[in-house]
């Protein structure tokens, strides 16, 4: 499904870099926001009068061809290393296709579909259909949705990869895990119990389960607001000083001002999809009040 360029309202604008990646630009009363096509991936959201409410890293070229740091990365139908080729899947850098972009006096509504061809050129033998729904306004609510087309069980893991932006790393919590189960990836994969409210003195890199209550993000006046849809996992990341000097497209001091609430099914809340069967795994983000 594609929808037709010439139909788009005032309000949207296809661009290109100087490097060549090609964006969807949002540019309504209410909203602002970026969407390369490359990922379907919203790089930048920032209603109208308020801060962004999400973190892009300066240092990214964005080339064509390369995975975006920052904003909302679909990591699809893998999350991390569940399979022994990419991290993350193959959806990151997929040649997603708009079919659909509206306007209303709430803000904006697009869909991308991942084509079918490239499905079975990535992932032969596995008849997936995804497509993705943004509806921005004075919050972010992103919906991926799945299904099997195929004849047999197919395994899904997945995350909404959202880069969050802090003022200060050290002053910043997170709260609504307090006793939660997790699986802390920097120590042997050890399944541990959260106390209290999460905050960071050092590299972190969590996978919550079992949960699927809202959290929030104290780290200024008002609160960032995380609830979640088909999801019963969350991964928390920040990658600290010393991961930050080898990560690709980072500055080196980036670690201070942005972490990782990922809406997702990973580790314990892998799904296996039925014949038939979709799933959705959607995040909502908005600041308290």
């Amino acid at each position: 499904m594609t929808f037709d360029p010439s139909r788009l309202a005032a309000c949207f604008a296809l661009t290109s870099n100087a490097q060549g990646k090609r964006f969807l630009d949002v540019s309504h009363p209410i909203v602002s926001a970026r969407i390369a096509f490359e990922g379907a991936h919203l790089l930048q959201c920032t209603p109208t009068g308020q801060a962004p409410l999400l973190w892009v890293s300066p240092d990214d070229p964005q080339l064509p061809g390369k995975s975006l740091r920052g904003g909302i990365p679909l990591c699809w139908p893998w999350f991390g290393g569940d399979r022994s080729t990419s991290a993350h899947g193959i959806a990151r850098r997929a040649p997603w296709q708009l079919s659909a972009a509206e306007e209303s006096e709430q803000g904006v509504y697009l869909r991308f579909d991942l084509p079918a061809k490239y499905i079975s050129e990535q992932l032969p033998g596995e008849p997936w259909q995804v497509y993705v729904e943004f509806r921005l306004g004075v919050a972010i609510d992103v919906q991926l949705t799945t299904t099997n087309l195929g004849q047999q069980p197919i395994k899904l893991s997945q995350a909404l990869h959202t880069y969050l932006p802090v003022r200060d790393i050290h002053q910043a919590r997170i709260g609504g895990l307090a006793n939660a189960a997790y699986i802390d990836a920097l120590d042997d994969w050890t399944h541990k119990t959260q106390t209290g409210d999460v905050q960071f003195a050092a590299e972190l890199d969590r996978i919550y389960y079992g949960h699927a209550g809202d959290l929030q993000l104290h780290d200024a006046d008002c609160p960032v607001v995380v609830e979640r849809q088909g999801s019963e996992s969350v991964v928390v990341w920040n990658p600290w000083q010393a991961k930050s000097l080898r990560l690709t497209e980072f500055p080196a001091d980036g670690y201070l001002s942005m972490l990782c609430v990922e809406a997702a099914n990973a580790g314990p809340d892998t799904r296996v999809l039925e014949p038939g069967q979709s799933h959705t795994l959607g995040t909502r983000i908005r600041r308290a009040g």
